[in-house]
């Protein structure tokens, strides 16, 4: 038996996970991300990880046929490496080479995380009968991956799916992790949002909403401690909350404007645990940015798994772009 190992490199976690090559997945663990070490440290504890799974399942990589990664970027798509990454202390860091000496195998694919979410959204999730679909997560970032007329866009590095660096507020000061002005990822992330809070309530000056003060007084306010507030009916969470919600309208309209798709599915931890808070508002909001039809829009089928799953998916099916990016026949 033949045997794919799928990978998912986050700001914060790392999964690793043993898929058939009929994508269904055996086994799986999630560990963190590395935050220190060399330039092959990341690499090295995928590997590590994929061997405790080998022996676990009693395989041997003998047994593997590829490795499919989906990782933050930004990427040198043909080196197969991570360039200068806002979110992760290791900044920039291999993938490809290390993990096909590690493997010895050369059929080692990597792209960008939504970018593997959305070749599995088209190949096992909601995508399967569309040609144009985009992927958008919202979690620690915000970023996406695109199909247009059935064709993976990859871009000359690998990153033509940037969205979380969209600039959606102009005349703003406040500056995204990467260090651009007015980027998408800057308000509405999970990085983001507590940022943007405070930066908020400074800039208007509101004393209301007392626990909300005190949280940022403390420097203790997180994603979840705000969302809990916005529940809860705290009056400048729902008014922050209500501002969230017209940059991702805002956000989602440049998507449209610029990719036409048929389907948007959203993924991402902050996306997925909030959608009726900062999605779904969002949509009715879409009206006032966009001039293309709205497409469908729903949550991924694929859960928490779409990034693993569409990393396996790359070996099973590889995008003809791809395959020739990486000269493999």
């Amino acid at each position: 038996m033949k045997y794919v190992v799928g990978v998912d490199v986050g700001a914060t976690n790392l999964r690793v996970g043993i898929y058939t090559l009929g994508c269904e997945l055996l086994k799986s663990t999630i560990v963190k991300t590395p935050t220190e070490g060399g330039p092959d440290r990341i690499s090295e504890v995928i590997y590590e990880v994929s061997i405790k799974l080998f022996n676990v399942l009693g395989l041997s990589k003998g047994q593997v046929v590829g490795i499919g990664v989906g990782t933050i970027g930004p990427l040198d798509i043909k080196k197969g490496e991570v360039i200068n990454t806002p979110n992760l202390p290791i900044r920039t860091f291999r993938l490809r080479e290390p993990l096909m000496r590690l493997f010895d195998n050369d059929r080692v694919f990597v792209v960008n995380d939504c970018v593997a979410g959305v070749w599995g959204e088209k190949l096992f999730g909601h995508g399967l009968n569309y040609g144009n679909t985009v992927y958008l997560t919202i979690s620690t970032g915000v970023g996406s991956g695109v199909i247009v007329d059935n064709n993976l866009l990859l871009g000359k590095d690998g990153n033509a799916h940037e969205v979380g660096h969209m600039v959606v507020r102009y005349d703003d000061s406040l500056r995204c992790s990467c260090g651009g002005v007015g980027h998408w990822e800057a308000y509405t992330s999970g990085k983001g949002i507590p940022r943007f809070v405070k930066y908020y309530v400074e800039k208007v000056g509101s004393t209301r909403g007392t626990a909300l003060r005190e949280l940022l007084l403390s420097n203790s306010l997180s994603p979840e401690k705000f969302f809990d507030l916005v529940r809860g009916g705290d009056g400048v969470a729902n008014e922050i909350c209500n501002e969230i919600c017209k940059i991702n309208a805002a956000g989602l309209a440049n998507i449209i404007n610029a990719y036409d798709p048929e389907l948007i599915t959203i993924g991402g931890s902050v996306a997925l645990t909030n959608y009726e808070l900062i999605i779904r508002p969002a949509i009715n909001y879409l009206h006032i940015y966009t001039i293309n039809r709205v497409p469908e829009i729903k949550p991924t089928k694929l859960g928490n798994e779409v990034v693993l799953k569409g990393a396996a998916s790359l070996v099973i099916k590889p995008p003809k772009n791809l395959l020739e990016i990486y000269g493999i026949p």
